[in-house]
């Protein structure tokens, strides 16, 4: 399981799943709830870098925006 203060970074383009993405340069934040989502260019200063905290980074039996909802039981 990743820890949340190791940096993943991806770029626009990228295929993603469900997470948080913050932009590297002006840390508009960007909440994706689907899988398989292209990631954009930031609207707000068309950065193509992003910071990302998937929900699996969080748990790794959270891999819908469903089981983020209703988290399963351990």
């Amino acid at each position: 399981m990743s820890i949340l203060t190791e940096m993943v970074e991806k770029k626009a383009g990228d295929k993603v799943g469900p997470g948080k993405y913050i932009c590297l340069d002006c840390g508009y934040e960007e909440v994706l709830d689907k899988s398989e989502q292209d990631l954009r260019k930031c609207p707000k200063c068309a950065c193509e870098q992003y910071q990302c905290f998937p929900m699996t980074h969080i748990r790794p039996d959270i891999k819908t925006p469903e089981d983020a909802r209703n988290p399963p039981k351990r």
